[in-house]
């Protein structure tokens, strides 16, 4: 089963033409249905992906043709287009099938995501202002080391990790705590 790559009913809303996904006809989407080694295809994901992103509802549940191969439609294509570039942004997988799971049920996520991108931002400036005073903190450092091993005979040791006693990065944390994996502990 093929899907037409050009077509004026465009699918994604991706920003990189050579990757968008057209559908035969005049007004609405083909009824397609592929399968789980046709999406990831169609969308660049390995089939173990898109069985795990069924599994945590990033996609819906699939229906199971006849044979009891999983089918989807063609246009969940765009969810998992979706995916990378949001992932790059911060947001988690799990985020992002709560985000599609509205989209899907017709409900507008747009204030949810900005939400969301407001805080990833708001950590992210946290995070990089623990970076820079720790960068600050690792020069001086740096700097002795220099001396010191210039000071040193070839081969002579030089008791460096010393000096990092006095060197103290605050944990940066993630962004928003994760589930905890089926058998692992919080």
């Amino acid at each position: 089963m093929t899907i037409p790559l050009w077509d004026t009913n465009l699918l994604t809303l991706d920003t990189i033409p050579t990757s968008r996904i057209h559908s035969w006809g005049k007004a609405k989407m083909s009824p397609q249905k592929l399968t789980v080694s046709q999406l990831g295809r169609l969308a660049g994901v390995g089939p173990d992906s898109i069985r795990h992103y069924e599994r945590i509802g990033i996609l819906p549940r699939a229906e199971r043709s006849p044979a009891g191969y999983r089918m989807w439609d063609a246009h969940e294509v765009r969810y998992l287009k979706w995916i990378a570039p949001a992932k790059r942004a911060g947001f988690t997988l799990h985020e992002l099938a709560e985000i599609f799971r509205m989209y899907r049920t017709g409900s507008a996520p747009c204030r949810t995501v900005r939400d969301l991108l407001r805080r990833k931002l708001g950590e992210l400036d946290r995070q990089i202002r623990e970076l820079s005073t720790f960068r600050n903190q690792l020069r001086p450092v740096l700097a002795r080391w220099k001396g010191r091993l210039r000071q040193a005979a070839p081969g002579e040791f030089v008791p460096l990790f010393e000096d990092l006693h006095d060197v103290s990065m605050t944990r940066t944390r993630a962004p928003l705590a994760r589930k905890a994996r089926k058998g692992e502990r919080q």
